[in-house]
């Protein structure tokens, strides 16, 4: 072997140590760094779970907040409903009246609006109810106005007159568009008693009694 030869040859046996250290090492590092990858593996999985437990619950009581917002408001869905139906059947049941029964009902209202009409100069004076003479005229749907006997506007005006109140009520030939009631028309004022008008009056004031009557609360 000639020197150059054996020169290569320390050289590969020295690069096979070498590598053997090296493959050493190397596998070392790659036993630690599998070690620490498992360890924070190991610890991020805890973490997720952790996490994902944490969000279960979460999620598990924003669905039971949802779900109790969802029931409360069904249930005053459910109230409301019933409390619109308590004040339709009312009205139906009035427009619902035998026309005799009816026509006696809106005769009173029509005399009494008209008994306590005041002019506006006394209602800012505060004299109470003029005893002047007034005019005025009756409107009502062409409904309403087909179910009025020919005795109508005069039971008004014996109304207006058991009152004490001097004037004359009309029955207009203007027909208005509701389901029931009428507007009356003295002068320049108008006032307004359909039952659309009346019965949202009527709810503002009654609502919280109706409430009481049918949940006892």
């Amino acid at each position: 072997m000639t020197g150059m030869e054996r020169i290569k040859d320390k050289i590969l046996e020295d690069a096979k140590l070498k590598a053997g250290d090296i493959l050493d090492q190397a596998e070392q590092e790659a036993r630690a760094i599998l070690d620490q990858a498992s360890l924070e593996a190991a610890q991020k999985r805890e973490e997720l779970l952790e996490k994902a437990k944490a969000d279960g619950e979460q999620m598990y009581r924003r669905m039971l907040a949802v779900a109790g917002l969802e029931g409360r408001k069904k249930l005053l869905g459910a109230r409301q409903e019933m409390i619109d139906t308590a004040f339709s059947k009312a009205a139906e049941k009035i427009m619902g009246l035998p026309d005799r029964q009816y026509q006696e009902l809106l005769e009173k209202m029509i005399s009494e609006a008209a008994a306590g009409y005041r002019e506006p100069s006394e209602q800012a004076a505060g004299t109470g109810v003029s005893q002047e003479y007034i005019e005025g005229e009756v409107m009502l749907s062409e409904k309403d106005a087909a179910r009025m006997d020919e005795q109508f506007i005069g039971n008004i005006n014996k109304g207006l007159a058991a009152s004490g109140k001097k004037g004359t009520i009309t029955l207009s030939d203007k027909r208005i568009r509701t389901a029931g009631g009428f507007i009356l028309k003295i002068g320049d004022m108008e006032i307004n008693s359909t039952f659309e008008i009346l019965f949202g009056m009527l709810r503002t004031e009654l609502e919280s009694d109706v409430v009481s009557i049918l949940f006892g609360s």
